[in-house]
């Protein structure tokens, strides 16, 4: 048997350096090493993928809606790869701004982003809120360097917005400042398939979207499962808008469904520029959008589904009416039109817009306020941010903890009784130079509340007021008052004239010398009725050296011609027209309407018994349409009233050559000869006219007359 104690014996025999465990590693350096090694992996994957080009997929991905292409705003700047700039073919939307590519030791670099708001239109950087900010961070905190680029496009709605940012991101920016919501409903796009995408979801994919790895698992899942053109749509690489499609806002059609998704993806963007923006270590200011209220009618009104004929005509008789007690101040009478039109349509948006109007007529501001925004929201040719937008930036700045600016708010406060109108707005949504100034100031406070800007001790309201003139001595008038001029042609488009003209007019006193401006505002008065404005405006245009090619001055001249003529101003009219004649000479629509207005005038002279001084009209038509066989019958007639025989009988001469059975200048030309003393002639033209027709009354008569006159010598 085996000896159970000589093992015992021997375990116990060991020495105790035998009987010590394996050393092993504490937790925490496990953990480590684990994650060192993980990161060093993947580090790996990163640079591979890197090098065969494969890129982050936030760069590029939007569940909502793709790119056709991707062109950089930023460019290098030729003979200098150090220096970017706004890429020439974005100048059309992009101010032009340049910076470097590495950015200098001690500079805070911010980007302001947007739509045309944060552009400047309808001006430009210069006052923007973004140009405000370049003047007072660095006389506020000239500790620091700052660094201010605008980088607001015109038309960019959000989604063109965040796939900036993301090229943006490379360049190292410190700050994002963000106002953007009124371009939403600006291009065409579906959201087939879309499903909304869970907070903590998409918190998680942002991050994970900014590496290459993650980016080529995706296409991988994604070629396996590959979705159909109408789940992501495609859009042009630059904005193409509806309304550059078309003639107006005719294109928009009233669609409750694509507005939520519109709206959905709005909420999506703004969040996602906060991932963007942070995950290049970058901070976020928003903006809520503002937009003028009182002083902005809508821009295309649609009844409400399933209303009836009738009552479409019926709301549109009532506002017609209400429009008119509104001009004479019967504010009362004006609002019971417009509650029953309400009531028979609560969709049809002008009728919440003048309804808005008496009430704050009756100084029911409160429930006018109300009745501005439901006629926003009813719009259904949408260029302001829907009342629910200013909202959802607050919501996405609280749950990303993102520190937001209520410009909303803020024009309100400064409002007239809390309406926004005119007061801060130059249109529909572009503030003022004031406007502007008010919000860079808020924005400029929401930097202080955070920490991110400590102004110098002796900062108030004199240095604010120094940083202003600072910028209006670079205000270049002449280019507002050309910018004014573009918005009121925005404005005719949109068929909103009284709102065109008075764009116009603050055009001219922008740009006194600015001739195409004359135009807009003459060409505006004259289709408002005010014909008086109208040849005022229209008259500096005659006579100015202006080149004969540009369009609106042979415009200029037909409708002032067109206009004088109206008020029976028969010289001036055609003085005009032969002044365009004479500077452009063989200018088709200077012939043209110079040959109009003398058969116009000819022919009211002829009416006013003024047969000579139609003649003279007539012969000059006559000369410029020498084939118009009525020009030279009328001429026939005006000379035989007028008493001109030898010229009558010469013009009646050409007719019946031109026309040989045309009876009537036999007649004439008999008359016309005996009157001469011609009585021969006279009476073999009435026998000439009997062989056309033997049966002809008028020359039967004339005949007998003049044989009458030869036999007795009366």
């Amino acid at each position: 048997m085996p000896d159970r104690s000589s093992k015992k014996s021997r375990s116990k025999g060991e020495t105790t350096e035998q009987r010590k465990p394996s050393p092993t590693l504490p937790l925490w350096k496990k953990l480590a090493f684990s994650v060192l090694s993980l990161a060093l992996f993947f580090g790996l994957i990163e640079v591979i993928l890197m090098a065969i080009g494969v890129k982050p997929l936030s760069y590029e991905k939007d569940p909502y809606v793709g790119f056709s292409s991707q062109i950089p705003l930023f460019i290098s700047q030729e003979n200098s790869e150090e220096m970017l700039v706004t890429a020439r073919n974005k100048l059309a939307y992009f101010n032009k701004q340049e910076f470097s590519r590495e950015k200098p030791d001690d500079t805070t670099r911010v980007f302001c982003l947007g739509g045309s708001t944060t552009y400047g239109r309808p001006y430009d950087d210069t006052t923007s809120f973004c140009g405000w900010l370049r003047e007072l961070l660095p006389a506020a905190d000239p500790e620091k360097k700052w660094e201010l680029i605008n980088g607001g496009g015109i038309s960019y709605a959000s989604y063109r917005v965040a796939a900036l940012m993301e090229e943006l991101a490379d360049y190292e920016p410190d700050l994002f400042i963000v106002y953007c919501g009124q371009n939403e409903f600006l291009e065409r796009r579906t959201y087939s398939g879309i499903i909304e995408m869970p907070e903590t979801v998409r918190g998680l994919s942002a991050v994970l979207s900014k590496t290459r790895t993650y980016s080529g698992i995706s296409r991988l899942i994604d070629n396996s499962d590959k979705p159909s053109e109408e789940e992501t749509e495609k859009l042009d690489g630059e904005v193409n808008t509806i309304l550059d499609q078309s003639i107006g806002p005719k294109d928009y059609e009233r669609d409750e469904e694509l507005e939520a998704q519109v709206i959905s993806h709005y909420r999506f963007n703004m969040a996602r520029m906060v991932d963007i923006a942070r995950a290049a270590g970058a901070k976020v200011i928003f903006v809520t959008p503002a937009s003028n209220l009182r002083n902005c009618s809508p821009f295309k009104s649609q009844h409400r589904d399933g209303l009836s004929g009738p009552d479409q005509e019926k709301v549109k008789e009532l506002i017609a009416k209400a429009k008119q007690q509104l001009a004479a101040k019967e504010f009362a009478e004006a609002l019971e039109s417009l509650d029953t039109a309400t009531q028979t349509d609560d969709q049809y948006a002008h009728a919440h817009y003048y309804r808005g109007r008496a009430l704050e007529g009756l100084q029911k501001f409160d429930e006018a306020k109300i009745a501005y925004e439901r006629a926003l929201d009813d719009d259904v040719c949408p260029l302001r941010a829907r009342s629910p937008m200013p909202g959802i930036v607050a919501e996405v700045a609280a749950d990303r903890d993102v520190p937001v600016v209520n410009f909303l708010d803020l024009v309100e406060q400064k409002s007239a009784h809390g309406i926004a109108g005119a007061d801060l707005f130059l249109d529909h949504v572009h503030p003022t130079i004031e406007g502007h100034r008010l919000l860079a100031l808020e924005i400029f406070d929401e930097m202080v509340e955070q920490n991110w800007l400590t102004p110098r001790d002796d900062w108030g309201e004199e240095s604010i007021s120094k940083v202003a003139a600072a910028i209006m001595k670079k205000v270049d008038p002449k280019k507002q008052g050309i910018a004014m001029r573009n918005l009121s042609k925005v404005y005719s488009w949109a068929g909103k004239m009284e709102d065109a003209y008075a764009a116009a007019k603050k055009a001219l006193e922008l740009f006194p010398g600015d001739a195409e401006g004359y135009y807009q505002a003459g060409n505006l008065a004259r289709q408002l009725g005010n014909k008086e404005e109208a040849i005022a405006k229209l008259s500096h245009l005659v006579g100015v050296k202006l080149s004969p090619q540009i369009t609106y001055y042979t415009k200029a001249h037909i409708q002032l011609s067109d206009l004088l003529s109206e008020q029976d101003q028969f010289d001036k009219s055609e003085g005009v027209a032969r002044k365009l004649v004479q500077l452009v000479p063989g200018s088709a629509p200077g012939i043209g309407q110079l040959i109009k207005l003398l058969r116009l005038h000819s022919q009211k002279l002829l009416k006013a018994n003024k047969p000579g001084e139609a003649a003279k009209r007539l012969r000059e038509l006559s000369a410029l349409q020498p084939d118009d066989f009525d020009v030279r019958v009328q001429l026939g007639v005006s000379l035989v009233r007028a008493g001109d025989f030898p010229a009558a009988a010469t013009a009646l001469k050409t007719i019946i050559e031109a026309k040989p059975d045309y009876l009537p200048a036999y007649d004439n030309l008999s008359y016309v000869l005996a009157q001469l003393g011609r009585l021969d002639e006279a009476e073999q033209t009435c026998l000439e006219a009997l062989k056309i027709s033997p049966d002809h009354q008028a020359a039967k008569k004339n005949l007998a007359l003049i044989r009458r006159k030869k036999a007795t010598g009366n």
